[in-house]
């Protein structure tokens, strides 16, 4: 502590008339914070998804509210000294009793985190900035959006109500900051001129001018009555990123919370530093001023809340410009501050300006010839891709072709194949008539004659007599030579016939009458003649 109060004393925050006048150990890391109307509270939103509400002169916490699920970006205390509203990554926006500590309502409506909330004067509307590029403004009694305005191409940071709450200020990531209509909604200015992201805005409380800080380590002071720049305040260090501004009651005064862990006062119509106050150990991401001008308070990442005393003194004031500074001043787009219409500048602010104007180019040009090399490489891999695609396309092209022909061999193949089986259906369908003709040709050369000669052939389209029995032999009825000679004489005339019974298995065959004839297992058959001297017939068994 004692390291601290050494530290403390020795900065330029002593030298330039600012005091520490407390600190608040949140614990947390603090996004945001609000003054209550009466200047007795504040109410800070914290990385771990709450929001703390402090007694400033007894330092202690009162209310810890709880009910976001992600980061509170944002917090804002209505005029009446009643209510709260916090803006979450979560995408929700709550309105909460800060006396009972309790939440009323909860307003959902934006697509993306809600990065600012800001209470009207008369805490009957609330303005609402978010990642989806849009500002919305809600009824906080009914709990619903009466409008949404659309025109900001990249992310809201922060929004600022003007005093009589006929306007509303929008502050975004690309660059601009934008003056809307707060009852119909129309954008009235488009105020650009930031090279970085606008992260944030603050009316004057005479309602001309319109403070916007920006990551480009700039100020700019806008006349909203000429729609114009009136001062342009730029930081010296490399790391004076611009995080948040707030105008002091008196409207001359404007407080900073820089990345270079310091909180600066300005004098927006001389264009002095008024005071530089030291004591945060990271980036200050919030400040505001009491109604009655003597403090400012301040949250950091730092974790902890600290209040400074105002500072008093004035210094380092800038000499009037000469015409040709002024001259030069003019041509480069340069705008100097204004007191009553007399301008304060000197010639080396005019060419520091220059300066880092330049630079800020040179950086612009570098990261542009970045984007530009990234952009042709993937254009490159792009056209490689489709050189590849082509590549294989063809392949599969010349291969379809190779199918295609193998398809149409295949089907000629099968046509000849068919063609040749007609054919040998046909051979085979003639075949068995000249092998029937063959046949009964051989049957008739190897027929023999009965004396045992070859029988001579016969044209086929000449009929062929029956064979004829011999003449019967009469012989006496019943005697037994009477039965076998004609039996001889039959089987002499019908050897065929006789052999064909002989083939019956089993079935034996006739003999003279009253013999009966035997095959191995057959039944017995008797002759077949039918009387004394009446030829039998042959019969099966």
């Amino acid at each position: 502590a004692a390291a601290a109060a050494a530290a403390t004393a020795a900065s330029p925050a002593a030298l330039l008339g600012g005091d520490q006048l407390g600190c608040l150990e949140i614990g947390r890391e603090v996004n945001a914070l609000a003054l209550s109307p009466d200047s007795r509270r504040v109410v800070v939103g914290l990385q771990d998804h709450t929001l703390q509400i402090w007694d400033l002169e007894a330092q202690v916490a009162v209310h810890v509210l709880r009910g976001h699920k992600y980061w509170v970006n944002d917090v804002s205390w209505s005029m009446d000294g009643i209510h709260v509203a916090s803006g979450s990554a979560d995408k929700s926006i709550k309105v909460w009793n800060a006396v009972e500590g309790r939440c009323e309502h909860t307003l959902q409506g934006h697509l993306l985190s809600v990065a600012t909330v800001a209470y009207s004067e008369d805490a009957l509307r609330l303005a609402s900035g978010s990642w989806d590029k849009t500002v919305c403004i809600w009824d906080v009694e009914l709990g619903k959006a009466l409008m949404a305005l659309s025109g900001h191409t990249d992310w809201v940071h922060a929004v600022a109500w003007a005093p009589g709450g006929r306007q509303l200020a929008s502050a975004s990531s690309d660059h601009s900051v934008r003056v809307w209509n707060a009852i119909s909604g129309v954008v009235e200015l488009v105020l650009v001129g930031h090279l970085q992201t606008v992260s944030s805005v603050s009316f004057a409380r005479n309602g001309i001018y319109l403070a916007s800080g920006s990551l480009d380590r700039t100020v700019r002071i806008w006349n909203l009555q000429e729609g114009s720049l009136a001062a342009r305040l730029q930081q010296d260090t490399d790391e004076g990123s611009v995080h948040t501004v707030a105008f002091a009651p008196d409207s001359d005064r404007l407080t900073v919370g820089c990345g270079d862990r310091c909180v600066k006062v300005w004098n927006i119509r001389t264009g002095d530093q008024e005071g530089q106050l030291y004591g945060h150990e990271e980036a200050v991401f919030g400040v505001c001023v009491t109604p009655d001008a003597s403090r400012i308070i301040s949250c950091s990442h730092d974790t902890t809340v600290r209040i400074w005393r105002m500072p008093t003194q004035r210094r380092q004031g800038f000499a009037a410009p000469s015409a040709a500074a002024a001259a030069a001043a003019a041509a480069n787009g340069l705008q100097t501050p204004t007191a009553g219409g007399a301008g304060r500048w000197s010639a080396a602010t005019s060419f520091k300006e220059l300066h880092d104007r330049l630079r800020w180019t040179e950086d612009i040009n570098l990261q542009l010839r970045k984007q530009l090399e990234q952009a042709q490489s993937e254009i490159e891999e792009s056209n490689w891709r489709m050189r590849k695609h082509n590549t294989s396309l063809g392949e599969q092209e010349r291969e379809l072709n190779n199918y295609r022909e193998m398809i149409s061999s295949l089907t000629a193949e099968k046509e000849k194949l068919e063609r040749s089986f007609d054919e040998m259906r046909q051979e085979l369908r003639q075949a068995p008539m000249a092998a029937a003709g063959c046949a009964a040709g051989s049957t008739l050369a190897g027929r023999q004659q009965p004396g045992g000669s070859p029988a001579e052939p016969v044209a086929a389209s000449q009929p062929q007599p029956s064979p004829q029995p011999p003449p019967r032999v009469h012989r006496p009825a019943g005697s037994p030579a009477t039965s076998a000679a004609h039996f001889e004489d039959h089987r002499a005339a019908f050897p065929a016939v006789h052999a064909h019974s002989h083939s019956y298995a089993g079935h034996g065959y006739a003999g003279p009458r009253g013999a009966r004839q035997h095959s191995p297992g057959g039944p017995a058959v008797r002759d077949g003649y039918g009387g004394p001297g009446v030829p039998g017939r042959m019969r099966r068994a």
